[in-house]
């Protein structure tokens, strides 16, 4: 994979995550990325040029994820500045480079509220161990079995999903013929969740197998996909720390 494809792909998935509301979250936010593109090399530490009171990207790639991710609108510098995540440094063209306390965002566990998805008949088992690592990682996540005794299950899943940054969709062989993980993910995509499918059980989404909305198709169709190879305790490990390694959690 060449220099151009790499990023983009590590762009690509920082994308899927959703952006944080709250404004100093959002800054931690710009924080945390600019010092995960530095480690990943596609930017310099160097991350902004100061000339004539602008903050000029110092390399392309920093100029695409500012664009793709922020829509040239992220938080204004000076509140990284003002945190520590960003150092001005003097002596030759004057820089703004990411210190010390942006990189120690990247030792933290993003926060997130998962919502996992699956088909009782086919997933549970690996449901509930998706939900036992994912929070003895210290992440809040969901399973329908916390719904509450005569709880409208309908209404319940639908203000939780409502409620949550991620749908954790578990797919095997026969999930995708429930109409329930249907209505799971398609209110998951109203509700501007970040999606991320998990195969198992042998399942590969092909369009032509399955006659499905645009919308769902286009998600099942293109969303990154963490896959078990194998039917095994050692491929579903992997699979899992894949997942984890997606919330920031290095097990």
């Amino acid at each position: 994979m060449n220099g151009d494809d790499r990023f983009q792909t590590w762009l690509n998935r920082v994308c899927e995550r959703p952006l944080p509301a709250s404004p100093m979250a959002r800054v931690r936010t710009l924080a945390k990325e600019l010092a995960e593109g530095a480690i990943a090399e596609h930017w310099d530490t160097g991350v902004f040029r100061i000339f004539r009171d602008q903050r000029i990207p110092t390399d392309p790639t920093l100029e695409a994820y500012l664009a793709a991710r922020w829509q040239n609108q992220p938080p204004a510098l000076h509140l990284l500045v003002s945190n520590g995540y960003l150092t001005t440094v003097e002596g030759g063209p004057p820089l703004l480079v990411v210190d010390r306390a942006a990189f120690e965002l990247l030792e933290e566990t993003e926060p997130a509220n998962i919502f996992i998805s699956y088909k009782r008949s086919e997933s549970s088992a690996f449901a509930l161990l998706v939900l036992a690592r994912l929070k003895l990682a210290g992440l809040e996540a969901f399973l329908d079995l916390a719904l509450e005794p005569g709880e409208d299950w309908q209404a319940g899943l639908r203000t939780r999903i409502q409620a949550y940054d991620y749908l954790v969709l578990l797919l095997g062989r026969e999930t995708l013929r429930s109409d329930v993980v249907l209505q799971e993910i398609r209110w998951a995509l109203e509700a501007g969740l970040a999606i991320i499918p998990v195969w198992h059980n042998g399942f590969q989404y092909r369009s032509a197998d399955w006659s499905l909305p645009a919308d769902l198709d286009h998600v099942l169709s293109t969303r990154h996909t963490i896959r078990v190879l194998e039917e095994s305790a050692l491929a579903y490990n992997s699979a899992i720390v894949e997942l984890l390694n997606r919330f920031g959690v290095a097990p």
